[in-house]
């Protein structure tokens, strides 16, 4: 409805616009006028019977009205009239009237109702004056702004006397009236029979819009086809234009916002022919009509202001803007219809059902023929509705075609999905392979490398206590931790780069020497830069905090892999580390930003190369992993590490001048580190000795465990393996075990659940409580909680930091000593226990071994690698222990291949392994990794291949050493 027409089933915005929403014939109405409530004088009184009157206007007086008010009394309404202004029509414009009727009640009913209904009128006085001369009327009020005695209806109860002759005199404003209203009176009990008919296909009506717009709505939301969401949006606002114009929102919500009853019918052309635009694909089956029709998106949103700045003529323009609207929509689907567009058969039925009430009525309000129906409003929302129900049978036929024509496109599609699906398998299944080897790698690798790295690190440790090593020689055992120590941390953020990729890598906040920090990190590359004649510079601002808050090890790890990265690809000149406060101001929480610039005087980078600089596995070109090496994971770690910290990384560079990488983060000022008092000085013992039972299958952490633990003053036992653990814990009395999580026959799990358990029939274990330690290479987040919940206390990963075991063995202590157990005190003296249990006294230290010596290692004989720290005396212990162990553990390998046991094979070969790796000679230990993996992957066939050369590899290497021996 353009205007506001009251609900009442006469009453929708203005029959005419209502009707020129049914067509285009509104326009020709007005142009031939309205017949409106003649002035003619008042004859006989109308004659009121059961049936009612259709309008009191027929028999009445119509008069302009203005300021001044009713008569108080029929007495004085002859004289009231006398000086009324008569008035030929309504002005269809707005305006105030008076209508006098005189209505004789020649009926048996007294209890009626007046109607004013077949557009909208904002206010409604009733005046009904009786017989009695000096009695005062009956005053009804009803009108849109006001409350409705009847549901979307302005009707109003009213009693008049049978026989009985009553003065009715009314008076309606509004500021524009769609036709000339009506006022008409029937039964109470045919009034409401009327309006519950009515509201019930208003509702229903505009109930079926509503549900057609949300099921397109929802159509639209799975096939994203325009065509769905402009059909939905038009019968929304089709649905909400006729909810306005019947006052469902007055009535029910209380909502009178007149300027905006007709907003809904300008933009109902703007919806609709976005939508037969599409539907009809009208640029393709006729552009010209695609470009005519473009006025109906221009035209109504141009005049649609109207609405708010002239409200008078407001439903006049909608009537014009919808009559363009349909009569284009209408050609527009017969020629595409005729041009075999099948769909279009249903938008042209549609449209024609929403014009054909305008056909049906206009001619009736022109006097031309009688009226037809009785309610002109309630016809063009019946007519509204059809089309939308037509247009949903169009869009159903559309996707009926659509889907044929995609049935054909789909067993093409399927004919071609046949032939590469066997391919697609193929590369799922590679994918999943890759995927499986990685997780395998990674694992292998944990375990692998740090098992050596822990021998290394422990060896330098050991040696940097030797009071004979002093000067250059300490310093550079000391920069040699140091760079184990780095490779570690290095090695740790490698494995758990999957962990950055999924989130899960967990930052520390702690407090340390910011200064100290850069410190080690250069002094850790000096050495690179040294061994190149590069000058590598520290400029440090004179503002910098020295104590801060954050991750240390992550710190440490970005800046050595920067300045490792500078260093690598300078070739002369110099690379400079700058770190300054960055100039902005300090975040809430007191943080400061810290830049760390590392710049360079390499041959820098091409523009084209820096913006994937940071990408996983990427470098500046090819040719860079074959000069210098690298896996291309660096920058991508320091640039997720930094985000991780919340700051910011970035490059730049040119070619031929070198680079300038640079990060910011976010750092806390922090305080000094407390002392540990934990911490051991050099030599440290504990207050109480404990016997610690170590289980630990590799001889060489057998030594460092040993050897650590002894200086701290303890009684160290070694077993080998689970099942030994549990015979020592059942046969003798300990205090600590130190397990691994890796053994064979019985792995540390297994042996810790035991323990827990009170051991067996075969092991029993007199105390279930006794405090584990788990002792591992496999240093993931995921293993120590497997290792917890086994029930183990505590971690310790390999390779052992002496501070951490020795604060370790002291909580144990804390205790053991809580618990009520009496632990004797540390001896001031300790002979060393361990080295006699490897056959280590005095007298054998006298004989000093020789260590070959080649430049080739490939053609001299094979020997036990020197390792600092370890005296000649100790390396002929691990030389007799591989004697006596490798062949066991290859005949235990062969075994387990011949019996098909590939995990068995696997271990065996693991085992094996980590003997050979102290060997001067790494092709025992480089046959053993590759039988390990293909064991492990539970290829016993390729493994067999390679058991002569496994064999042959030994057999030199065991002759070479016994050679040794003899000498």
């Amino acid at each position: 409805m353009p205007a506001h027409p009251p609900p009442s089933r006469h009453r929708a915005p203005s029959s005419r616009v209502s009707v020129w929403l049914c067509g285009w014939p509104l326009l020709l109405g007005l142009l031939f006028g309205l017949l409106g409530l003649a002035g003619a004088a008042q004859a006989a009184p109308l004659s009121l019977g059961k049936q009612g009157i259709q309008h009191l206007g027929s028999g009445g007086q119509l008069f302009f009205a203005g300021h001044d008010a009713a008569p108080a009394d029929a007495a004085s309404l002859p004289a009231w009239l006398a000086q009324q202004r008569p008035a030929g029509q309504v002005d269809l414009f707005g305006g105030a009237y008076w209508l006098h009727a005189q209505v004789r009640n020649d009926s048996s009913v007294a209890a009626w109702v007046i109607d004013p209904n077949d557009t909208l009128i904002d206010l409604v006085d009733l005046y009904v004056y009786g017989s009695a001369p000096h009695a005062a009327p009956q005053i009804l009020l009803t009108g849109y702004q006001r409350p409705h005695e009847y549901l979307l209806h302005y009707g109003r109860n009213v009693q008049l006397a049978p026989g009985a002759t009553y003065d009715i005199l009314i008076r309606f404003s509004s500021p524009y009236y769609a036709r000339a209203p009506l006022f008409g009176m029937k039964t109470q009990q045919d009034y409401r029979k009327l309006v519950g008919k009515e509201n019930f296909l208003i509702v229903a009506s505009i109930g079926a819009l509503l549900a057609l717009g949300l099921f397109n709505f929802f159509i639209f939301s799975i096939t994203r086809d325009k065509a769905s969401a402009y059909y939905a949006l038009y019968v929304l606002t089709y649905g909400l234009a006729w909810a306005i114009t019947f006052h469902v929102l007055a009535d029910l919500f209380d909502w009178h916002q007149l300027q905006l009853h007709y907003v809904p019918f300008f933009l109902l052309p703007v919806f609709s022919t976005l939508f037969y635009m599409h539907f009809l694909q009208l640029r393709d089956y006729s552009p010209l009509l695609y470009r005519i029709s473009k006025v109906n998106l221009v035209l109504p949103l141009l005049l649609l202001p109207s609405c708010f700045f002239a409200l008078s003529y407001a439903h006049t323009l909608a009537t014009i803007v919808i009559s363009v609207w349909m009569l284009l929509a209408l050609i527009c689907g017969i020629v595409v219809w005729r041009r075999r567009y099948q769909p279009a058969r249903f938008f042209v039925l549609g449209f024609v059902a929403l014009m054909l009430p305008g056909f049906l009525i206009l001619p009736a309000n022109l006097g031309m023929m009688p009226a037809m129906v009785a309610n002109a409003q309630l016809v063009t929302l019946l007519g509204g509705t059809l089309d939308g129900l037509l247009l949903a049978f169009a869009l159903a036929d559309q996707i009926r075609l659509l889907r044929n024509n995609l049935e054909q496109r789909v067993q093409e599609r399927t004919l071609a999905l046949t032939l590469s699906n066997d391919a697609l398998l193929k590369a799922k299944e590679h994918a999943e392979v890759v995927s499986r080897h990685r997780i395998d790698f990674l694992s292998a690798m944990s375990h692998d490398i740090r098992t050596p790295l822990a021998g290394v690190i422990g060896m330098l440790k050991f040696a940097l206590r030797d009071q004979s090593v002093k000067g250059r020689t300490q310093e550079y055992l000391r920069i040699g931790l140091h760079n184990g120590v780095s490779l570690l941390t290095i090695l740790n953020d490698i494995l758990d780069f999957s962990k950055i990729d999924a989130g899960k890598l967990t930052l520390e906040t702690v407090d340390f020497d910011l200064l100290a920090l850069i410190g080690d990190a250069a002094g850790i590359v000096q050495g690179q830069a040294d061994a190149k004649s590069l000058l590598l510079r520290r400029e440090l601002a004179l503002d910098l905090p020295r104590y801060v808050r954050a991750d240390p090890t992550r710190l440490r790890q970005i800046l050595i892999n920067l300045l490792g990265n500078a260093l690598k690809f300078t070739a002369n000149g110099e690379v400079l580390l700058e770190v300054r406060r960055a100039r902005t101001p300090p975040r809430p929480d007191g943080s400061s930003e810290i830049t760390f610039i590392i710049s360079d005087t390499g041959p820098g980078i091409d523009a084209d190369t820096l913006p994937r600089l940071f990408q996983k596995f990427e470098q500046a070109d090819h040719s860079t992993t074959r000069r210098y090496g690298g896996t291309g994971l660096g920058l991508a770690i320091c640039k997720e590490l930094v985000e991780l910290m919340q700051g910011t990384i970035g490059v730049e560079s040119q070619v031929g001048i070198g680079s300038r990488f640079h990060f910011t983060l976010p750092l806390q000022d922090g305080s000094a580190p407390a002392a540990d008092a934990r911490r051991p000085a050099r030599h440290a013992r504990h207050a109480c000795r404990l016997r610690i039972l170590c289980a630990e299958d590799v001889r060489t952490n057998q030594i460092i465990i040993g050897t650590l633990l002894e200086g701290m003053g303890h009684d160290v036992t070694i077993v080998e393996n689970g099942e030994q653990a549990l015979h020592a814990l059942g046969t003798g009395a300990y205090d600590c075990v130190l397990m691994d999580g890796r053994m064979p026959l019985m792995d540390g799990e297994q042996a810790t659940r035991l323990i827990r358990d009170g051991g067996n029939a075969q092991f029993p274990i007199p105390d279930a409580h006794i405090p584990i330690l788990a002792l591992t290479a496999n240093a993931s987040e995921h293993d120590r909680q497997r290792y917890l919940a086994a029930g183990m206390d505590d971690f310790l990963s390999k390779p052992v930091d002496e501070a951490l075991l020795f604060e370790k063995i002291d909580t144990v202590i804390d205790l053991l000593l809580a618990r009520g157990h009496a632990l004797p005190p540390a001896m001031p003296t300790a002979d060393d226990t361990l080295a006699r249990q490897f056959g280590l006294d005095d007298a054998s230290t006298a004989a000093q071994a020789e260590t070959p010596a080649s430049a080739d290692p490939m053609t001299a004989p094979v020997h036990i690698l020197p390792l600092a720290g370890l005296s000649p005396q100790h390396l002929q212990r691990i030389a007799q222990a591989f004697l006596m162990e490798a062949p066991r553990r290859l005949d235990l390998a062969c075994n387990a291949v011949r019996d098909g046991n590939a995990s068995a094979a696997a271990a065996a070969f693991h085992a094996l392994k980590g003997s050979a790796g102290y060997l001067s000679r790494p092709t025992l230990h480089g046959l053993c990794h590759k039988m390990e993996a293909l064991a492990s992957n539970g290829q016993l066939d390729s493994v067999g291949q390679f058991l002569p050369q496994l064999q042959e590899a030994l057999d030199v290497a065991r002759r070479d050493l016994e050679a040794q021996r003899a000498g």
